[in-house]
């Protein structure tokens, strides 16, 4: 017998059924709809009549139906969005029809009562050994397919990318994919899996780290299925990301006494010890994240930065404010993350000094009346040359410094020396970062995308998230968490 290609059923589906579609929640269709070849998009409602009279428009072309046994048997992936006095009823329909892929959106299960936790229990044995069909969820938001022009947000960006999400946690995955969107990064494929007790967090990462179309992944997890030994899991996840070769961003939620409480209320996962993590991290190329936060910023750094090779977990600071150079030098010390800034050393040193009157040029670099491009620029190269160095963070206010206007000139030329700076950086394989603190300007944030510069907001999250890629790149220095 052929065996089934779940994963091309779930991401590139050839046909799919939203069941459950209720007109006061109408938006939940919208990434669907605008998407998804109409003629092959089957909405199952018992508000049939509802939705035609007030949604004809948006649901002109749809095939709408009162019943699933309306629709055809062998639907590639189908969203069930019942309540939970339904959901069993209506998984062993759908089961009988032979769906492939099966998005539970239904929340109220294991991870709410012990009703819940029946039903979930009966979901669980329905797929434990099904061959031909794996569930999503319950509990969650779905997937998010870019390529395969479908999306359970219709927020998130039509373009595709080379990142691929796998998380625990529906909100978190519309925060991840609709903030790393807006800072020029795209995605393969997000999943939000929830409770997980069919495909799991280690079941995607197998798939996205043979993926063609996907360069670095990313996770959220809270831990593992109640209805599997976490023992068992946890071995089956260290397999996985021993296996993978990618980048992986792994953020583990729950990792206090308070977190394991709100993993299991949030989930009905079993939180695994600390010992079990630290293991995996010195085992695996997986990135420890503590924050969702660093997540974006880590994101951010291998999307525009993936190609740099830097030697040392070093940097050179450049400013234009003698406070913010002593903040931002504080805040990195703080990080606790081995991360030097070291002063420029001789005779580089000296030869800097001959080029300005005021300032240091110790490190950090603080130029605060320097108007001489070709001075500040030489002042630069001599600095980012140096090996030790190896990562550079600048600080800018953008093209409007001070709310002061400038000219069209004045701004191209702006520009062309950021893009100067960068592209000295990366011949030398040394990231080149700049932090906007405070900054608004979002025509000043999108040219940074086209110029493919990463932003942060401060000193210390662009550190962060250098020192991430400097260990992915030299995985003889791990990265430990909760020791």
């Amino acid at each position: 017998m052929k065996q089934i290609d779940f994963y091309k059923k779930l991401f590139y589906p050839k046909t799919l059924a939203f069941i459950g579609a209720n007109p006061r929640r109408v938006w939940h269709l919208n990434g669907y709809i605008n998407r998804f070849p109409k003629d092959s998009l089957y909405i199952v409602s018992n508000y049939c009549d509802d939705l035609k009279e007030n949604f004809e428009e948006l649901l002109q072309g749809v095939n709408l139906c009162s019943e699933i046994s309306e629709i055809p048997d062998g639907i590639d992936h189908s969203v069930i969005s019942v309540g939970r006095k339904r959901l069993l009823e209506t998984i062993e329909t759908c089961l009988d029809k032979k769906f492939y892929t099966i998005h539970v959106f239904s929340a109220g299960t294991g991870e709410f009562d012990e009703k819940g936790f029946e039903i979930e229990s009966q979901l669980y044995k329905l797929f434990k050994n099904n061959e031909n069909s794996r569930l999503v969820g319950p509990n969650c938001m779905g997937i998010y397919s870019p390529r395969g022009k479908y999306s359970y947000s219709g927020g998130f960006s039509e373009k595709a990318g080379n990142f691929a999400l796998v998380s625990q946690s529906g909100d978190l995955t519309n925060r991840i994919v609709g903030s790393l969107n807006a800072r020029g990064a795209y995605f393969s494929y997000a999943a939000s899996v929830g409770n997980s007790i069919s495909l799991r967090s280690s079941d995607l990462i197998d798939y996205y780290n043979k993926d063609d179309n996907t360069d670095v992944i990313l996770s959220y997890m809270e831990g593992f299925s109640q209805f599997r030994k976490s023992e068992y899991e946890g071995r089956k996840l260290f397999e996985s990301l021993k296996k993978n070769r990618k980048p992986l961003l792994l953020l583990k939620g729950g990792t206090s006494d308070l977190g394991k409480r709100a993993a299991s209320s949030h989930t009905g996962s079993l939180a695994s010890q600390d010992e079990i993590w630290n293991s995996i991290y010195k085992q695996t190329n997986a990135i420890p994240i503590e924050s969702l936060e660093e997540l974006l910023d880590t994101a951010v750094m291998f999307r525009f930065c993936s190609n740099c090779e830097p030697k040392h977990n070093s940097l050179l600071m450049i400013t234009y404010s003698g406070g913010s150079s002593v903040l931002g030098v504080d805040a990195i010390s703080r990080l606790n993350a081995g991360i030097d800034v070291p002063a420029i050393q001789e005779p580089t040193h000296s030869k800097m000094k001959e080029l300005i009157r005021v300032g240091s040029i110790s490190n950090p670099l603080d130029l605060p009346g320097l108007r001489d491009e070709e001075k500040r620029f030489k002042l630069f190269k001599l600095a980012v040359s140096e090996e030790y160095i190896s990562g550079i963070i600048q600080l800018t206010s953008g093209p409007r410094f001070f709310g002061r206007s400038m000219s069209k000139e004045e701004i191209e030329k702006y520009y062309a020396n950021l893009r100067r700076s960068k592209e000295t950086c990366n011949k030398l394989g040394k990231p080149f970062m700049v932090t906007i603190p405070n900054s608004n300007d979002n025509d000043f944030r999108t040219k940074l995308i086209e110029l493919e510069i990463p932003a942060f907001n401060s000193f210390s999250r662009a550190a962060k998230a250098f020192s991430n890629l400097y260990r992915y790149k030299n995985p003889k220095n791990p990265r430990i968490l909760h020791e």
